[in-house]
């Protein structure tokens, strides 16, 4: 029998771990957190944005990051920045509805940027226009689809006039079908792509599922009925930046927008995994993507080089406009 007063000394001492790193649980149960992204930071300084801002228009210093499942995922992919060893949810997992979850969210938000109000550096337009976040990034940590009210949280998110990404691993496919029955779609749906085959899959994502290459081929067969769709590759040497032809097959099968090729980032807790020698150079990205292009009906359109990621846009399909309006 669990220890209950154990189990919650033991959770109070995690939470307060990354809540030194600048993490904040939201919602009465603090199964979801918030964190502001370095790039949302960058851009109060004017020293930087995300590659998001420079593909889709959206503005990082008015970008939320946060996740519904902290503590929670199916996958502990090798070069997840996350420090943590990740589990299932528990069956007796308390969940928080949306609206406490984004009420709380956009609050703790607001209360973090605070000390940037007096900077000399953050232009006070800028600060303000902060304060009224108008996008979600659903990708902090863990997987948000393990949550079993994600459509509503998309639905909440859309409620207040912001749009959201949602980023999947792939692993639960009758997710992704119930945001299609329901109409509950995120502004742009995501699904991470961490190898080109079965085998390459388990040493590289480490996946909790003996048939998450089965779960995964089935979510990407799914994303061309998504009104935007992208197929997201982050590559480690040594382990999955391998076989660019096998790559641009699924990303042709499953006939998705855009098809985001992005080099591993020796941050947080990849670093404890994973060498910075392991991290790919921007060049080498680069052709990675242009041998994707050779085998594929994606082309080529944007690139960041200091976020390491080429942005290819899908050639056979007619897919909307990159920007979203301001």
């Amino acid at each position: 029998m669990i220890d209950q007063s154990l189990k919650n000394r033991v959770m109070d001492e995690r939470m307060k771990k990354y809540e030194a790193m600048g993490y904040r649980f939201v919602g009465p149960n603090k199964h979801s957190a918030i964190k502001v992204c370095q790039w949302c930071k960058a851009s109060l300084r004017e020293t930087g944005s995300c590659y998001k801002q420079k593909f889709y228009g959206i503005g990082s210093n008015q970008c939320l990051q946060m996740t519904p499942t902290f503590f929670t995922c199916s996958e502990n992919c090798s070069f997840c920045w996350r420090p943590l060893r990740y589990a299932l949810p528990q069956k007796d997992q308390q969940w928080d509805s949306p609206k406490e979850i984004m009420d709380d969210a956009i609050a703790a938000h607001r209360e973090i940027l605070q000390g940037f109000k007096g900077n000399p550096h953050t232009p006070i337009l800028k600060f303000q226009q902060a304060q009224d976040p108008k996008h979600v990034a659903i990708s902090l940590s863990g997987e948000p689809t393990l949550y079993p009210m994600i459509g509503d949280l998309i639905d909440d998110i859309h409620g207040r006039g912001m749009t959201a990404f949602l980023v999947t691993n792939g692993t639960h496919p009758d997710r992704l079908q119930q945001l299609l029955d329901d109409d509950q779609q995120p502004t742009q749906m995501y699904v991470t792509l961490a190898a080109p085959d079965r085998e390459t899959l388990v040493k590289t994502a480490l996946p909790m599922y003996d048939d998450a290459w089965d779960r995964l081929q089935r979510s990407l067969s799914l994303l061309n009925r998504f009104k935007r769709s992208v197929i997201r590759l982050t590559l480690v040497k040594g382990l999955n930046f391998v076989n660019p032809q096998g790559y641009a097959q699924l990303a042709e099968r499953a006939q998705c927008d855009f098809l985001e090729v992005k080099a591993f980032m020796a941050v947080g807790g990849a670093r404890d995994r994973l060498a910075y020698a392991d991290m790919p150079l921007f060049p080498e990205i680069q052709a990675f993507a242009r041998e994707i292009e050779k085998s594929s009906s994606y082309r080529i359109v944007d690139e960041k080089a200091d976020s390491r990621v080429v942005l290819m846009t899908n050639q056979s399909s007619s897919p909307p406009s990159i920007h979203f309006s301001e």
